[in-house]
């Protein structure tokens, strides 16, 4: 399938500038036109009258007097205009060549339109004040349209000539006026792709700021986002250096070994570094594919309580293996809206640490209630707890307490704090309100 082709601004705002011009000169000749029509009318209807006044004037003798003359053409419009003058007993006196010898017109006084032998003709009639003679002035229709005509062309003459030449001066000021969108477009394309400070907006139009304020912010978040990628990765492969030096140094270990207790507790170790790489491997992925630029996918109403069972049967062989009790707190129905398998994530890294930090014989408490209109979810257990320092710096990535002696990536709460950012929540930290430990809690707005 072929790709659209790139619509052009410049060409736009011509096409749209000279089909306004047009149209608006369109109608202004159009009314140009009425109403010049209109006053020529009124003007050669005007001469008619008065060239009727003048000829009784002229004819205002007896009627012995009055002669048919006019034979001979002088003007080519001489036959197209025609004068006839008549007495009170409808005898005609007087008359032009052009004129026939049946009156003009039917209508004895004003204006009339007739046709004469196939033409269009505009006739006065008037008669004397004595009421004696009738006069009959006419002109064909030609005469006025020929000059109606000859207004018109010259009003399309300046439109025909102008137009080009107009459309020539816009093109240059649109382009003039594009000049700062050409200038911006050269500056990001000029950069290098680690060049991301913000463009100068000192001397942009009013009308692309927000285009080059919008620029500005993506190339911030850009920058904020390859910081924390360059950071993750520093992090990731330090924290990956040490499993893997240890996993070498067993396997050099068992590899070496004369008896087979010596090779036996290197095997075992060898086992519990790959357990701690796969875990270590399996939060990064997970905490990976958490982008907060990119959001959560498809949200819908999820069962807290439901999800809980399910979280807290999964890690049930982990607490029964150290002798910790780990409860849910009855309650009622509760949802929020969200991602079942993210909030999943986030509960089992919340209970995982929790297990990971409680001393054997210990108590880990999932609940989930309403507190001042908000759902919240929380995860309290019996362990040495964090330190007020320490709670400032447990979400960042692979941070972990001084004196820390449990297996663990250190992402668990990066993790979870990650999850519940992507779902409008607020993760706090703080003590039971009965003995030591710690309890998360987990605030949905």
């Amino acid at each position: 399938m072929s790709e659209q082709a790139p619509i052009s601004i410049r060409r736009r705002l011509l096409t749209l500038v000279i089909a306004t011009v047009a149209v608006l000169w369109a109608i202004t000749a159009i009314m140009s036109y009425i109403r010049t029509h209109h006053e020529i009318d009124e003007l050669f209807d005007a001469q008619l009258a008065q060239s009727a006044h003048v000829l009784l004037a002229q004819s205002g003798h007896d009627s012995d007097e009055i002669e048919i003359e006019f034979d001979e053409q002088f003007h080519k419009y001489e036959k197209k205009i025609a004068f006839q003058i008549w007495d009170k007993e409808n005898k005609l006196l007087l008359r032009s060549n052009s004129a026939p010898i049946s009156p003009l017109s039917a209508t004895n006084d004003g204006f009339s339109d007739i046709q004469i032998e196939g033409h269009p003709w505009r006739i006065f009639s008037h008669w004397d004040a004595q009421h004696k003679l009738h006069i009959q002035v006419g002109e064909r229709h030609d005469v006025r349209n020929e000059l109606i005509q000859g207004i018109a062309v010259q009003l399309l003459y300046p439109i025909l000539f102008a137009l080009p030449a107009l459309a020539f001066l816009i093109w240059i000021s649109i382009s003039q006026g594009l000049s700062p969108i050409k200038r911006v477009a050269r500056d990001v394309a000029q950069r290098a792709p680690q060049h991301l400070a913000p463009l100068d907006t000192s001397h942009v139009p009013e009308e692309i700021q927000p285009l080059t304020d919008a620029l500005n912010g993506l190339f911030a978040r850009l920058e904020q986002a390859f910081d924390h990628e360059r950071q993750f990765t520093a992090d990731a492969a330090h924290e990956l250096r040490t499993p893997l030096a240890a996993l070498k140094t067993q396997a050099q270990v068992a590899k070496r070994a004369t008896d087979d207790a010596t090779r036996q507790h290197a095997l075992e170790q060898l086992d519990l570094g790959v357990d701690r790489a796969t875990h270590l491997v399996e939060q990064l992925l997970t905490l990976a594919r958490l982008d907060p630029e990119i959001g959560l996918g498809k949200r819908e109403p999820v069962d807290l309580q439901g999800l809980a069972v399910s979280v807290l049967s999964y890690l049930a062989p982990e607490a029964i293996a150290k002798h910790i009790d780990l409860s849910l707190t009855p309650h009622s129905l509760i949802n929020v809206s969200g991602d079942s398998a993210a909030l999943g994530i986030l509960l089992r890294n919340l209970v995982d640490n929790a297990i990971r930090y409680t001393p054997e014989g210990g108590k880990i408490t999932v609940e989930i209630m309403t507190e001042n209109g908000h759902t919240v979810l929380s995860v309290t257990d019996t362990g040495p707890g964090i330190t007020a320092e320490d709670q400032q710096r447990v979400f960042e990535r692979f941070y972990r307490g001084m004196g820390t002696r449990a297996m663990g990536s250190g992402l668990g709460l990066s993790i979870a704090k990650r999850i519940a950012e992507l779902h409008g929540a607020v993760i706090t930290l703080g003590a039971p309100k009965n003995g030591s430990g710690l309890r998360v809690m987990v605030s949905f707005q």
